[in-house]
């Protein structure tokens, strides 16, 4: 199956399992999100911690680890910890070493899987027992695949080594290959079907573990595997035909012009950034319309019409490129259609908190209405923006080519403030993280040592997790400043979740497996013997994996200027983006689930990005900033609140332009295999009954709009969760945002339960009384009262 990676504006497709949901690590990230996850490599740890927040010199350190690359260096130097004569693997994984290492770790993570599925396959045969395992073993055996194919993923997108990198490529497909075999064996299914058939083993069932059955049977059957052996040949095939137009609809250059000229005198306004573009023989500038020129223009360039010029230009579309987005969403309704579905919408959402089209076009129009004054109120400036520049004696019609020029006019026009926010170090902000996690729920973090080979390049730095009560809870590896070759996106991997391990009962895989022996293979790798590196957990019995996560920004790093006096410095939309990013951390980190396919960022994908949206409205707190504040920076309560006002200026344009998206990804998506609907069509119709600007004949944005087949009927997730989001800051933190009762209550309530519980039963229990009630069913009705809350920020 297709596994969606989540992400805050955008959608990263990745195909690699068509059935059973390995449930490939979430790469989540505020511009892109993913998923991935490690080793098991479990460590003893104490059940007591002491908080940092009362030793300053303890924080005032982990702050110079991240600052101070000197001070890392002779860190990493008086490690307590006896190094080995042989390195360690990366993110202390044994065979992530050399690119033969990663070959022998996806060939080993096969061969025990096989193992597993055997086991499965055999479970009808070998009693009730081992049918009331099904579901702990399809769990064991997602989580033995992601181990190798989520840390694979995560370095073929981080790692500068181009020969590793190959390395994680090769192991990546390898697995992918495999998997593919599976989504083809129809014995796990009847297995897992006959399983959720018995009541007498459903009744025995853990919330976690009916939780991950309900989601491992969802996307088989999603998938087609349950169909007759003709139409699940079929589903294959469309399954293949929709990835091979998504990777052409997403790769082909989708604009009917190419490049513009525009003749130098109608580029007044612009100033000299577009002088490396003119043509010395005819004086003029030609402008490819895929460049950063074009959103100067229209951002600087005073004459109208090269604007509107510019604007159809960048929003042309060629007929092919229409064809193959009309040619995915009829493939889409074609497969929605072969499993029983509406629609394709309908297929993906069943499982999401909307559950329906229906539900998440009244969400929509909700907000729409709920958001009606600001949308008018920054149209309206806009009007007399544009009406006091030309001298008009009435509000004129703003143009969409009109939009960004006059949102710049009139940013122009506002007074400046005397005293700005000021930059942060990386340092610094980690420190203030570690303090307010420390005030919401008992966790803090503590830089450790990495042995060789572990980390993938000099910039990263490791931190524990440590809990006031539990001690180490988890590991969070931080790859935060740019560097050529690196990507450009902030994201959060899953590279290890927590899970159950005492109760594996390895030692009878190949006992039930291949209870003839004479059918058992030559050769096995038995299985992994990790309990005595796993950790205990207050409160509750067993022994857990340890979760892993990575994160990756791209800062700017002054660290390997050798003349720099400070560290790099961030401002407070990155400092928001490392919130973000640090929000999944916490939901990874104190995820408390028995089962690997359930925790954590495991959950549904318009669920997840609540916790992620939500630590971004703490940032700009008159007692959070302090916490990650330095020395003598000063912070103004007149600072913050024009911080605040930037940050909310034309905030309708923004809303309506993402209510836009997501209705349009909406409609593309719920038509029926039968229907011929016109893309165009849909396209300006929207426009005019639903943004804010006039359509413009002849464009075609949407033949650009890449999330169509990444998130595929999801892009209102965030939009949904940015609303719950606001609800739960306004009835929880607002007043005080380091109130420990309500963070403690944010924590069980949504954080510890991953994909265990309903999200609508998370949500309510965080909001509790009457807001809880009205939303708790989960029905058209909540997705309205959700809507109408409206997002004010």
């Amino acid at each position: 199956m297709a596994f969606p990676l989540i992400t805050r504006t955008c959608y990263r497709y990745v195909n690699t399992k068509r059935i059973l949901n390995i449930n490939h690590g979430h790469l989540l990230s505020r511009n892109i999100r993913c998923f991935s996850t490690s080793f098991p490599r479990w460590t003893q740890v104490s059940n007591t911690a002491t908080s940092t927040t009362t030793d300053p010199g303890r924080l005032d350190h982990l702050r110079l680890i991240f600052d101070d690359p000197v001070l890392w260096k002779q860190y990493q130097q008086l490690s307590p910890v006896i190094m080995s004569p042989q390195k360690t693997g990366l993110m202390e994984h044994p065979y992530f070493v050399d690119a033969e290492g990663f070959d022998y770790a996806a060939q080993q993570a096969i061969q025990r899987a096989q193992i597993l599925v055997e086991r499965i396959c055999n479970a009808p045969n070998n009693g009730l027992e081992e049918m009331q395992r099904v579901v702990k073993n399809l769990d064991r055996l997602s989580d033995t695949l992601c181990i190798v194919i989520d840390l694979a993923e995560f370095l073929r997108n981080a790692h500068p080594d181009p020969i590793l990198l190959d390395a994680a490529n090769k192991a990546y497909t390898d697995l992918c290959t495999y998997m593919n075999t599976l989504n083809t064996d129809t014995r796990i299914h009847k297995v897992l079907a006959q399983v959720l058939e018995n009541k007498a083993i459903v009744s025995q069932f853990t919330p976690d573990e009916h939780a991950a059955a309900i989601v491992f049977l969802r996307d088989f059957e999603k998938s087609g595997i349950h169909l007759p052996d003709k139409q699940r040949n079929q589903f294959v095939e469309l399954s293949d035909r929709i990835i091979q137009l998504g990777r052409e609809f997403i790769q082909r250059n989708p604009r009917g012009i190419s490049q513009i000229k525009i003749a130098k005198q109608d580029l007044d306004g612009v100033g000299p950034s577009l002088s490396h573009t003119l043509n010395s023989s005819d004086g003029h500038a030609h402008i490819s319309t895929s460049s950063m020129e074009c959103q100067l223009i229209l951002k600087y360039a005073h004459n109208e019409q090269v604007r509107k010029q510019v604007y159809e230009s960048i929003n042309s579309a060629n007929k092919k490129s229409v064809m193959i987005l009309e040619w995915l969403m009829q493939t889409r309704a074609e497969l929605a259609d072969l499993v029983g579905q509406k629609s394709y919408a309908d297929l993906h959402l069943q499982d999401k908190m909307a559950k329906s089209p229906v539900n998440v076009d009244a969400f929509l129009r909700t907000l729409l209405k709920h958001q009606a004054p600001t949308n008018a109120n920054d149209i309206q400036v806009l009007q007399y923006t544009k009406q006091h520049h030309l001298g008009l004696s009435t509000p004129p019609i703003v143009n969409a080519w009109d939009r960004d020029y006059y949102m710049h006019l009139h940013n122009l026009s506002q007074p400046r403030l005397s005293s700005s926010l000021p930059y942060f170090s990386v340092g610094s902000v980690i420190q203030g993280l570690s303090r307010l996690f420390d005030h919401l729920y008992g966790v803090h973090f503590e830089p450790t040592h990495m042995q060789p080979g572990e980390s993938w390049h000099e910039d990263v730095r490791k931190l524990d997790v440590i809990c006031e009560k539990e001690g180490k809870i988890g590991t969070i590896y931080c790859d935060l400043y740019s560097r050529p070759g690196k990507t450009t996106n902030a994201a959060h991997y899953t590279i290890r979740t927590s899970r159950r391990l005492d109760d594996d009962d390895q030692a009878n895989d190949l006992r039930y497996a291949f209870p003839n022996e004479s059918t058992a293979p030559a050769q096995f790798l038995p299985p992994l013997d990790s309990n005595h590196l796993a950790a205990t957990v207050i409160g509750r019995p067993g022994l857990y994996q340890l979760p892993v996560i990575a994160l990756t920004c791209d800062f700017s790093n002054n660290n390997n200027n050798k003349s720099r006096t400070s560290p790099g410095l961030l401002s407070m939309f990155e400092v928001e983006t490392l919130f973000h990013e640090m929000g999944h951390a916490m939901h990874s980190m104190l995820g408390r689930t028995d089962f690997h396919n359930v925790s954590g960022t495991r959950c549904a994908t318009d669920f997840v990005e609540l916790p992620s949206i939500l630590m971004e409205r703490f940032v700009s707190h008159p007692k959070v900033l302090p916490l990650f504040a330095h020395n003598d920076d000063s912070i103004s309560p007149e600072a913050v609140n024009g911080y605040l006002q930037q940050r909310q200026r034309f905030s309708g344009i923004e809303i309506n332009n993402q209510v836009l998206m997501s209705m349009v990804d909406q409609q593309y998506h719920s038509t029926s295999a039968s229907s011929k609907v016109s893309t165009v069509e849909t396209w300006h119709q929207l426009q005019d009954d639903v943004g804010l600007f006039p359509s413009v004949p002849g464009t075609m944005w949407p033949v650009q709009f890449g999330h169509l087949f990444g998130y595929g009927a999801g892009y209102y997730s965030y939009l949904f969760d940015r609303t719950l989001a606001q609800r739960v800051w306004d009835r929880c933190f607002a007043t005080d945002p380091l109130d420990r009762e309500k963070g403690l209550a944010f924590r069980d309530q949504v954080l510890k339960w991953g994909g265990a519980r309903d999200p609508w039963q998370c949500v309510a229990g965080v909001l509790g009384d009457e807001d809880g009630e009205r939303i708790v069913h989960g029905d058209e009705e909540a997705m309205r009262t959700v809507g109408d809350w409206g997002i004010d920020m």
